[in-house]
């Protein structure tokens, strides 16, 4: 089964989150973790710790309870069909308190983490704990309920995207560890997501160490005559763009189980023809003017050990390369691995 060292998982989320320049996660860096439990408490506890500093989150929640005067709406029904003659009155009222959605969601990883009994230094364990006091009149939510498609930030509340995303990575069990300290990529219910984090590293890495570069995710048009309206959009993960050399290089990065398709009637092996003809249609539609200047990378991230391949194709004019990196190896060697990758921008 693949697995990914703890520190890369580290670097991962780092660069996934881009808090790299943060330096209580610079701090982290200096750690050793035996296991992906530890690291997330370390997190955890840091960002909650930020978080605290700069104030919990709150909002409106609506209550209803009898009260001895009234607050808010009177509940008419409530109070008829009550046998409360102790003068109290049934009232409908919203308080402004910590109880949050995104504070309830941030305690259940927590809580949920804490009893996994998994977390082996136990002073994380016991840091966590503490900080976790700070959210005492915050509930619990059950995790199958959470839905994660409502939450939104804004201006007040966006430095809760570090401790959502963390909580996130609890809750839904993307990451387990094995016997070597190690990460096992979990079958999930929706596996693009375990390709999301590979996906949202890449483009955190390159938007850090080469923003000059960087065109995010771009949207490319398709050369054709007349109405396209009914074509599928296409959109990169990653392009790059240097103003010197006048190159374009779009990335398309992917979390493989393998580089290859495996054809066992013909005891054959190729790279995987669907990624091939997509990034072929981006490169070719993107290069309007046919000037060679625009190429493409399929870059596919593992954890198999399999050897290192890279590749180059020039297909029509345009070249179109095909690499792996192995996220088991020393981050140091992923680091050089990426940087060469785009040596001839």
């Amino acid at each position: 089964m693949s697995s990914i060292q703890v520190k890369n998982i580290y670097w991962m989320i780092t660069y996934a989150l881009n808090v790299i320049d943060d330096k209580g996660v610079q701090n982290i860096s200096t750690e050793s973790f035996e296991n992906i439990y530890d690291l997330c408490a370390s997190l955890m506890s840091l960002a909650l710790s930020k978080q605290v500093k700069r104030g919990l989150d709150k909002s409106y929640i609506v209550k209803i309870n009898d009260l001895p005067c009234v607050k808010g709406k009177i509940l008419i029904k409530e109070n008829l069909l009550s046998n409360n003659y102790k003068s109290k009155i049934f009232c409908e009222y919203e308080e402004y308190n910590e109880n949050s959605y995104l504070n309830k969601i941030v305690k259940t990883a927590c809580v949920y983490l804490l009893k996994s009994n998994k977390i082996i230094d136990k002073k994380r364990a016991i840091k966590l704990k503490r900080y976790l006091l700070y959210l005492s009149n915050v509930d619990t939510i059950n995790i199958k309920l959470i839905n994660w498609n409502r939450i939104n930030f804004n201006k007040n509340n966006v430095s809760y995207k570090v401790l959502v995303n963390i909580s996130y990575l609890i809750i839904n069990g993307l990451l387990a560890s094995n016997q070597n300290g190690n990460i096992d990529f979990k079958e999930f219910i929706d596996p693009r997501q375990i390709s999301r984090l590979y996906e949202k590293f890449i483009l955190g890495y390159y938007k850090y160490h080469h923003p000059s570069l960087l065109k995010g995710a771009c949207k490319i048009d398709w050369i054709v005559d007349g109405n396209n309206e009914l074509l599928p959009n296409m959109k990169t993960d990653i392009m790059l763009y240097n103003k010197v050399t006048d190159k374009t290089l779009i990335i398309d990065a992917k979390y493989y189980s393998s580089i290859f398709q495996y054809n066992k009637k013909y005891d054959s092996k190729s790279f995987h023809s669907n990624n091939l003809y997509q990034m072929y249609a981006y490169v070719k539609n993107k290069d309007i003017h046919k000037t060679g200047k625009v190429s493409g990378l399929l870059l596919y991230g593992h954890a198999k050990g399999d050897p290192e391949v890279e590749s180059s194709f020039n297909l029509d004019g345009n070249e179109i390369s095909i690499a792996n990196i192995d996220l088991n190896k020393d981050f140091d060697v992923i680091r050089k691995k990426l940087e060469s990758l785009i040596i001839d921008l």
